[in-house]
């Protein structure tokens, strides 16, 4: 028993000071990107009466369904199998990565509300809820993107409840162009639609729950 105990000690000793012969390979890392903003128009205040306008919203940290929060990037056949790519991660976990460049774009969008991030505390304001379920690419050359959103007021009703299911084609493969797609369609499929929706909420109603958008 000593012997191999000893020579466990000798083999890890020779590891540390020689260096074991394992090939590491390199990964890569990505981070989600708005590629169009400067060419994004906002909502000003000639379209946004004083009645409709929303002064005040808090983004809530966007949550993400239990597979897709590792930094893993994600690919999920017809069958329904997970594959995670150990080479090609996201730099950032795709939650807060999320609610970062969504709250920039929200920001940008529509300068007309006050936002806040999930850092501040405004039980005054508006709350916006984000969950997503589906975000990833398929075997196919396609990208999914599914969950749904809530504006729910101060006093805790909810003034919009809508789902979203979004798709768009990679121009090529690999991951890059997967990445490049996923954006796209967040910020144009999922963001843009909720802007329009949220530009013309009258605070006064609730507006009707559970309509979908693609």
């Amino acid at each position: 028993m000593l012997s191999r105990y000893y020579l466990c000690i000798a083999v890890t000793l020779s590891c540390l000071l020689t260096g074991c012969a394992t090939t590491v390979v390199p990964s890569n890392e990505y981070l989600l990107m708005d590629q169009e903003a400067k060419n994004t128009t906002s909502i000003s205040s000639d379209l946004l009466n004083k009645k409709q306008q929303v002064a005040q919203i808090q983004l809530l940290p966007i949550r993400v369904a239990d597979y897709l929060a590792g930094n893993e990037m994600v690919l999920v056949s017809k069958q329904g199998e997970v594959f995670r790519s150990q080479q090609n991660l996201w730099a950032e976990p795709l939650a807060p990565q999320l609610s970062r460049i969504t709250l920039q774009a929200l920001i940008k969008r529509m300068p007309n509300v006050e936002w806040f991030g999930s850092q501040a505390l405004v039980s005054s304001s508006e709350h916006l809820s984000i969950d997503v379920d589906t975000f990833y690419g398929d075997l196919n050359g396609m990208v999914h993107v599914a969950g749904r959103w809530k504006l729910i007021s101060s006093s805790g009703q909810v003034l919009v409840s809508k789902e979203f299911v979004a798709q768009g084609r990679l121009p090529k493969s690999g991951y890059p162009a997967l990445v490049q797609t996923l954006g796209k369609v967040w910020f144009h499929k999922v963001i843009d639609p909720m802007v329009k929706t949220l530009s013309s909420v009258d605070k006064g109603a609730v507006v009707e729950k559970n309509n979908t958008e693609k």
